[in-house]
């Protein structure tokens, strides 16, 4: 296996909702697609495409008859494409092709696509170079690889409230100890590392990539009141889904597994968590009060690399 399979549940599944397609204002993906010469280009690969949201997102940017192919482990995430697939009518001369398969193994040959991508594929890949390489081999000469990869660890860094800006630092320092063992600790169990856009660079100069060049998108998750458009709606439902189900990353059980492989110790995790779930408590009653307020910052890369 490439990256962790949950056992109940199809990988990353709570993720999948209709709030990931506000993930990217559709201006930058335009201007993306121009640096990447995505209309000239007849053959795209999305590997670890889920459900195929930015699969279908970017096909609109691609030459008119290209053939996109989605790639993952998932048999539910595919069937859910494919579902998607047949009901789109924006792209007609489009071909949309959902297959089965390993990030680290590909079931492509060598050169078959234009470009070559993933979104949020490789922190939760346990070899992230293997997986680039690949990707690589199945690339055209002169083809580009995309990676669109976050620093999941910067959000730890940032306020939601004013109020929070008056921090204890020791608090504030153990909390963000928590946060590194958590990440050390995935990584150890073999299931990727959360923060892996910064180091894609140095990972596609040791692939043999070239040319390699760096963005970040221009997105902002921002809740503000009020909730007055679809995209805050359909964000501060699924915030609520996560907080009452203990899902998004946000459930004891797994932070404890992370931050315990990461040499940390348990009583220091419940202290930690204690104060986690007096804040889950609030963020959840000002969520449904439509009072929560956030700038929603992330730190999502957009990284390519010439084949």
């Amino acid at each position: 296996m490439n990256y962790h399979k949950d056992n109940s549940s199809a990988h990353s599944a709570d993720h999948f909702g209709e709030a990931r397609s506000y993930w990217w204002n559709e201006d930058f993906l335009s201007l993306m697609a121009d640096r990447l010469q995505l209309g000239n280009c007849r053959s795209v690969a999305d590997i670890g495409c889920g459900t195929g949201e930015m699969t279908f997102r970017l096909a609109p940017y691609a030459h008119p008859e290209a053939m996109i192919t989605g790639l993952d482990q998932e048999a539910r995430h595919l069937k859910k494409a494919r579902q998607r697939a047949r009901h789109r009518k924006d792209t007609p001369g489009i071909t949309f092709t959902f297959v089965a398969g390993e990030a680290n193994a590909l079931p492509f040959d060598d050169g078959q696509f234009d470009v070559t991508l993933c979104q949020t594929l490789l922190i939760h890949t346990e070899d992230p170079l293997q997986v680039i390489k690949e990707m690589k081999r199945v690339t055209a000469p002169g083809g580009y690889l995309v990676a669109l990869e976050p620093n999941n660890l910067v959000p730890h860094l940032m306020f939601d409230r004013y109020a929070e800006t008056d921090y204890d630092v020791d608090d504030m320092l153990e909390m963000i100890e928590v946060r590194l063992r958590c990440e050390q600790g995935k990584k150890k169990l073999g299931q990727g590392f959360n923060s892996l856009g910064d180091v894609l660079p140095d990972l596609f100069l040791q692939a043999g990539l070239t040319d390699v060049q760096v963005w970040q998108s221009d997105k902002a998750l921002a809740l503000i009141p009020p909730y007055d458009t679809r995209e805050k709606r359909v964000r501060a439902a699924q915030l609520v889904d996560w907080l009452e189900n203990d899902q998004g990353g946000l459930g004891y059980d797994e932070n404890l597994r992370y931050f315990r492989a990461g040499g940390g110790k348990k009583g220091v995790f419940d202290t930690y968590w204690h104060r986690v779930s007096m804040y889950k408590t609030s963020m959840l009653q000002l969520l449904k009060e439509q009072q929560f307020v956030s700038a929603g910052g992330h730190l999502m890369y957009v990284v390519a690399g010439t084949c």
